[in-house]
């Protein structure tokens, strides 16, 4: 029997096709019906995109592409009907920082437009039925100084984005909140201890790299890091912002463990602690005048910027954990 060994959906077909093509002997010999057999039996073939080759690309733009420059990442793609589309990926020293599937106009060709915004090689390529463009390539080098505008702006704003607190507005200036921003990540990152910027250091921050990684991950809390004498405030993997502080001195040292806020303070106490908030006994993290760069100097308290101690007064809640470690 012809529909022997087969799944039932395809011998209820069969059968219908050999029904079919006797109904046609009968009427019209065996020729005509073995034609109408076999047209039945044609399965259909499932449509296809019209295109004929892998898209083309080529970047317009400024020759050499710097930060916040616009780039637009154009090209066709060979055979192609109007509402196709080609997947833009632009990459940044291997990561993507920017993937869009653009439509195909009815001549075939497609464009994206974006702004460079990250560092260091960009490779671009635009992908269509599993075949890809060449990669279109350049470099971005960052400004060895920083002046007021829009770079300054990218640079706080890179801060911000990988956890260091630059006062809550995104200035368009290096000014101190940069620069107390940029000591933390240098501590963080075990740089020299100033306020200096490096190209290097946007290079990183461009890049996503260089942000405090938190040793706990569980809850709303605080971690102080007496080796590189940093403190972040952190809601369990975020981390929300990192400070420079200064830790107790030798005769004097911070406690190590875990504790809980019980206690604040606001405003300024006899001792010249300002915002504090108190984790075991007298024992708090406070803004003082000065938090040293380069050293512990605190009776074993933790000193935070006056500038951003209301800040980490109003974000700490009683209650919350406090984790300090070498």
């Amino acid at each position: 029997m012809l529909s022997e060994g087969l799944p039932p959906a395809v011998s209820a077909r069969r059968r219908s096709i050999v029904q079919n093509a006797a109904v046609v002997t009968r009427k019209g010999g065996i020729f005509i019906g073995l034609i109408a057999a076999a047209a039945a039996m044609a399965l259909p073939v499932a449509s296809a995109s019209a295109a004929t080759g892998p898209p083309t690309l080529e970047l317009n733009g400024p020759k050499d592409p710097g930060l916040l420059d616009k780039v637009t990442a154009a090209g066709s793609l060979p055979g192609a009907t109007a509402g196709e589309q080609v997947t833009v990926t632009v990459a940044a020293s291997g990561r993507t920082v920017e993937k869009k599937q653009v439509g195909v106009g009815g001549d075939g060709s497609f464009s994206f437009p974006f702004v460079v915004g990250s560092c260091c090689a960009y490779e671009v390529t635009a992908t269509s039925g599993g075949q890809s463009s060449q990669p279109q390539r350049f470099a971005v080098r960052v400004p060895k100084r920083l002046s007021k505008g829009a770079i300054s702006h990218l640079y706080n704003q890179s801060l911000v984005d990988e956890g260091y607190y630059t006062g809550g507005h995104v200035s368009g200036k290096y000014n101190h909140g940069s620069q107390l921003a940029t000591l933390a990540f240098r501590k963080v990152n075990n740089m020299a201890r100033n306020y200096q910027y490096k190209p290097v250091i946007f290079e990183k921050l461009l890049q996503g790299k260089g942000g405090f990684q938190p040793r706990y991950h569980s809850g709303h809390h605080v971690e102080v890091d007496i080796s590189r004498q940093v403190m972040a405030l952190v809601n369990g993997d975020d981390v929300v912002a990192t400070f420079h502080v200064s830790t107790g001195k030798p005769s004097t040292p911070t406690v190590r463990g875990t504790f809980h806020f019980y206690r604040k303070d606001a405003g300024y106490n006899s001792e010249g602690m300002y915002y504090s908030v108190y984790f075991i006994r007298g024992y708090a993290t406070h803004g003082f005048n000065p938090v040293p760069m380069h050293e512990a100097a605190s009776h074993g308290c933790v000193r935070n910027p006056i500038p951003f101690s209301t800040y980490i007064y109003n974000w700490i809640n009683l209650g919350d954990a406090i984790h300090i470690y070498l």
